[in-house]
């Protein structure tokens, strides 16, 4: 695995900066990848452009429901694609995802299935997926600093940092907890769990 972007290089007591996102999405499309297949999930194939589309417009969602580097956005069981799309959205504006499934699930935002699809759950009100993306989409968000050290997930009592889902240093790549399935877009390796299929790549 090459070493990641920093946007800050870390230094003796200071773990630098850099954006999980940007490594998975952003720098692929400024190389000319395009394109290329970022993800293939349950046989739907999604390129990085649009991808990155997707996920700056759910940024952009997060954003203005005041999400901020180090604040806990919570992860439901959700199809697999808003599911991916929600994670790295998380990532780009530096806020931690809290794979939740229970009713009292935490979060500054909540993402979860309803009966009538995916709701987007903030200050106290439930907002259709379909909707939250629109909005979304006319104000995207760009790549927070987030710090070297940064947790990109967690589940229970199981963490992923930024580094280990980028593989470094060894390039091992993370392991999933139980009921998880791997996901690789990028080459960033997150969590995805309550889904149906076998590990999804680029």
């Amino acid at each position: 695995m090459p070493d990641p972007h920093w946007f800050r290089a870390p230094t003796d007591g200071d773990p630098g900066t850099l954006n999980a996102c940007y490594e998975a999405l952003d720098l692929h499309v400024i190389r000319g990848r395009a394109d290329d297949v970022a993800l293939a999930l349950d046989g739907a194939e999604r390129t990085f452009a649009h991808l990155l589309t997707e996920v700056a417009a759910f940024a952009g969602v997060l954003r203005a429901f005041g999400v901020d580097v180090g604040d806990q956005v919570a992860l439901g069981s959700v199809p697999p694609e808003t599911g991916a799309v929600a994670l790295l959205a998380a990532a780009r504006v530096g806020a931690v995802v809290q794979h939740d499934d229970s009713p009292g699930a935490e979060g500054s935002v909540v993402v979860r299935s309803a009966a009538d699809g995916v709701v987007v759950s903030a200050d106290g009100e439930d907002l259709p997926w379909e909707v939250a993306m629109r909005a979304g989409r006319t104000d995207p968000a760009g790549c927070a600093d987030v710090p070297g050290d940064a947790v990109l997930c967690r589940h229970a009592d199981d963490t992923l940092t930024v580094l280990a889902a980028l593989g470094v240093p060894d390039g091992a790549g993370p392991v999933p907890p139980p009921g998880a399935r791997l996901v690789a877009v990028g080459g960033l390796t997150f969590w995805l769990f309550g889904e149906t299929g076998g590990p999804a790549r680029a």
